[in-house]
């Protein structure tokens, strides 16, 4: 895991329902690749996302809110 990445704050909180057994696999696979839960999740949504066709803002760009 990178420095940089490990110190960078997260603003946005996400929470969702899942099947039964999904905490446990996040776990183990979060484990074979020796980071956090947090971080892995991080890192596999994004990447479905870019798959998806979203476009994100790099890691290390600051946000930007629209005031509504």
């Amino acid at each position: 895991m990178q420095t940089a990445a490990r110190s960078m704050t997260f603003p946005e909180f996400v929470r969702f329902r899942a099947e039964r057994g999904v905490a446990d696999a996040i776990l183990e696979a979060a484990r074979k690749r020796r980071t956090s839960t947090s971080e892995y999740l991080r890192r596999a949504l994004r990447a479905q996302l870019v798959a998806d066709g979203v476009n994100l803002p790099p890691l290390g760009a600051p946000a930007h809110r629209e005031a509504t």
